[in-house]
C-alpha cells in the first residue's frame, strides 16, 4: 500500500458503489476517501475488489467477489455475457434501475460540465432481447465468431447473443473467420438479407448464407416502423445504422415529438444526417430539405432514399462533406428546422458554429455521449439557444450506453 494509505494496484479491498458514471463504471470510495471506479459493480453492492489502476486522486478496481447484492442485481442470461463479454457491461442491472442510473448520468453531465439543472424526461427502450440487427465480430484463436471480454481486446466466442436478432443469430451459428479478423454483418430485420464487410487483405470469411452481399458496394433494404408509417431506407455495409429499426423508429417518433415544427417545415436541414433516417422520417412535408454527410457511402444511400418520399420535397440537397465546413448556398433560404446527430464526439465547436451560421428556430440534438452532450448544450447555450427539453432513451438494453434527443430554440 502506498505511503499515503491508498490502495495499491493488486490490493483487493471491500467497496460500495455509489452511483454509476459516464462510461458505465460505479464510484465507490476506499476507506481513505479516494475515489474508485469499479467495473462490474452495482450501486448499492458490497463488493470485493481487486485493484487494476491507482493514480493521485483516483483508482480503477475490477469485482472479483459479489459479498452482499444490491436490490437492482439480476442474474445475466446470456452465456457470452456470462463467459465475460463486454457488449452487455449492465447485464445484471434490472431494466428499471438501469434506465433511473441512465437518468442520473445525463443529469449529472448537464450539472457538471453545462453548469445547468435540467430535468431529463425518461423516453422508451427498445426490447432487452433480439434488438442489434448490426455487429462487428472477430475471429477467436479457433476461426468462432467471437466479442471481446470487458475491459479487454481478449476473444470471447459466441455461444449465443441474448440481443442479436433472429436473423443475426442464424448467422453467428455458422459463420467462421481467420483468427483475429474482424467482419461487420448487418441484417435486415425487414427480409432477412444480410452484408458483411471485412478487409480480404487480411483474411477470409465463410459460411455465410448464399445470397449475402459482401464487398465496397453491398447493401439491403430496411423498414423502420415509425408513428406515422413505415420508412424504407437502403443501407449499405459501409453505411452507419442505428443499432436496429426498433431503435431507428424510436428515434424519428422521439425527435417527431419534440420538434413538431417539423411539419410543412419551409426548409429541414438534416446534419450529420447519414443514410436518411431523420430526413425522410420527418422531411416528408418539407418545402425544402437539405442533407449534410462526410461519408460518400452514406450519401450515396441517401440519393436513393430521400426521393422516395412521396410526395418529394421541392428542392432535395444530398451534401457529402464535413458539417464544420459546409456553407448553405445563398439561394438556399431561411432554415426553419435543424436536426442534428453527431458521432460519439458530438457537434463541438465547429458544429455549433454550423448550427449557429443556419439560425433555424428549432434544434433536434441527438447525441450518443452524454459528456459530449452536456459540453455541446453549453456551447449551444454561448451561440445563442435556449434548451427547453432532454430525453434520455435506452437503445442498448444491457449497457450503459444512453441516447439524448434534446430540443433548443434560438433566444436571440
Amino acid at each position: 500500500m502506498p505511503p499515503d494509505g491508498s490502495p495499491a494496484v493488486g490490493d483487493e479491498v471491500p467497496l460500495e458503489p455509489e452511483r454509476f458514471v459516464a462510461g458505465g463504471e460505479a464510484l465507490a470510495r476506499s476507506s481513505d476517501g479516494r475515489v474508485v471506479f469499479v467495473r462490474g459493480g452495482i450501486p448499492g453492492d458490497l463488493v470485493s475488489a481487486v485493484v487494476v489502476d491507482s493514480r493521485r486522486d483516483w483508482s480503477r478496481a475490477r469485482v472479483e467477489q459479489v459479498l452482499e447484492p444490491a436490490v437492482d442485481r439480476i442474474t445475466a442470461s446470456c452465456p457470452t455475457r456470462l463467459a465475460g463479454c463486454g457488449g452487455c457491461d449492465w447485464g445484471e442491472v434490472s431494466d428499471a434501475a438501469a434506465m433511473d442510473h441512465k437518468v442520473g448520468i445525463v443529469t449529472d453531465a448537464l450539472r457538471r460540465t453545462a453548469r445547468m439543472e435540467a430535468e431529463v424526461e425518461v423516453g422508451g427502450s427498445v426490447a432487452r432481447t433480439g434488438y442489434r440487427t448490426t455487429m462487428r465480430i472477430i475471429g477467436d484463436p479457433a476461426g468462432r465468431p467471437a466479442l471481446r471480454v470487458e475491459g479487454s481486446n481478449d476473444p470471447v466466442g459466441i455461444d449465443r447473443c441474448e440481443v442479436a436478432h433472429p436473423s443475426l443469430a442464424r448467422i453467428l451459428e455458422t459463420v467462421r473467420l481467420t483468427p483475429g479478423l474482424e467482419a461487420s454483418l448487418r441484417v435486415s430485420a425487414h427480409d432477412g438479407t444480410s452484408t458483411a464487410r471485412w478487409d480480404r487483405k487480411a483474411g477470409e470469411v465463410t459460411g455465410l448464407p448464399e445470397d449475402t452481399r459482401s464487398g465496397r458496394d453491398a447493401f439491403l433494404e430496411e423498414e423502420v416502423t415509425t408513428a406515422t408509417g413505415p420508412l424504407r431506407l437502403r443501407v449499405s455495409a459501409g453505411s452507419f445504422f442505428q443499432s436496429g429499426p426498433a431503435a431507428a423508429g424510436l428515434l424519428v417518433d422521439t425527435v417527431a415529438r419534440l420538434v413538431p415544427e417539423h411539419v410543412n417545415a419551409g426548409h429541414l436541414v438534416d446534419l450529420y444526417g447519414g443514410v436518411g433516417l431523420f430526413a425522410v422520417g420527418l422531411g416528408s412535408s418539407a418545402a425544402r430539405l437539405t442533407l449534410v454527410e462526410s461519408s460518400r457511402s452514406a450519401t450515396a444511400d441517401a440519393l436513393v432514399n430521400l426521393p422516395r418520399l412521396d410526395p418529394p420535397p421541392a428542392a432535395i440537397d444530398v451534401v457529402t462533406s464535413e458539417v464544420g465546413v459546409w456553407r448553405p448556398s445563398p439561394d438556399s433560404g431561411a432554415v426553419d428546422v435543424v436536426i442534428a446527430d453527431p458521432a460519439r464526439s458530438g457537434l463541438g465547436r465547429p458544429g455549433v458554429a454550423a448550427v449557429e451560421r443556419l439560425r433555424p428556430g428549432v434544434l433536434a440534438l441527438v447525441s450518443c455521449d452524454p459528456v459530449s452532450m452536456a459540453r455541446d448544450t453549453g456551447l449551444l447555450v454561448e451561440a445563442g439557444f435556449r434548451l427547453e427539453s432532454v430525453v434520455a432513451l435506452d437503445l442498448f438494453p444491457g449497457s450503459h450506453h444512453v441516447e439524448v434527443v434534446s430540443r433548443f430554440v434560438m433566444s436571440r
